[in-house]
């Protein structure tokens, strides 16, 4: 009896630390410039990888579908060149100006993203947001619309008013029950054609923080056979 009740103490406690689960934040902010299009940066913090890729809506003329740009890595974070713009102050952000620039985030493990933090910079600059999560088998979006995104894994569009500042903001990411391991995110989804910085949505991300959805480990497996063991014992 005495062994049963130390078991399932162990399982108990074993349990609830696994479900407390691993807090990890990217920083993102560096000197690493620009990058040439399609090329990703990959940030490993207490053995968790993300690697980011730099997208936007620009494809064909009449900006139909995304499409692969460029990657700029600066002391305020992360930033998107698209296709149609020269990198240069301040459309190296992510902005909103004519086109929509995103950034995907790919985990290498399953997490609940928790939020991310963005600075206008230069700004101040209008900071609304649009951002997907989901589960993907493949993080090449060349071509894919607003609508295909779904059938990529995305789950549906979610937003997040903002307001015009230089100041770094905080945006609470909802969390999907079991976990994902993409996140899409950008400005406010919606073509600008006026570079009023009160209406443009432009930053750069600075960090991202998650927590790692817990998967079950060999000692919490081992507890349940050893009880199963003892159950069958007293049998």
């Amino acid at each position: 009896m005495k062994t049963l009740i130390a078991l399932t103490a162990g399982l108990v406690v074993a349990t609830s630390l696994i479900s407390q689960g691993q807090s990890v934040t990217w920083n993102l902010g560096g000197s690493g410039g620009l990058t040439s299009t399609g090329v990703t940066r990959s940030f490993t913090v207490s053995g968790v990888k993300v690697t980011v890729g730099a997208w936007s809506y620009t494809k064909g003329s009449s900006n139909t579908a995304l499409e692969a740009s460029k990657l700029g890595q600066y002391s305020p974070g992360l930033g998107v060149t698209n296709n149609e713009e020269d990198g240069s102050s301040p459309w190296h952000q992510l902005d909103n100006n004519y086109q929509n620039d995103y950034i995907l985030f790919v985990f290498d493990k399953l997490v609940s993203v928790a939020n991310v933090k963005v600075t206008a910079s230069p700004g101040p600059y209008d900071q609304d947001v649009s951002y997907w999560l989901g589960n993907i088998s493949n993080s090449n979006l060349d071509n894919v619309n607003y609508t295909g995104l779904a059938s990529r894994g995305f789950g549906a569009e979610q937003t997040v008013d903002g307001v015009s500042t230089s100041s770094q903001r905080t945006y609470s990411i909802n969390a999907t029950p079991g976990g994902v391991n993409a996140l899409l995110f950008g400005p406010r989804r919606g073509v600008i054609t006026t570079t009023d910085k009160n209406i443009v949505d432009a930053f750069k991300v600075n960090s991202i923080s998650a927590t790692v959805v817990p998967e079950p480990s060999a000692a919490l497996l081992t507890a349940l056979g050893a009880l199963g063991f003892c159950l069958r014992r007293r049998r």
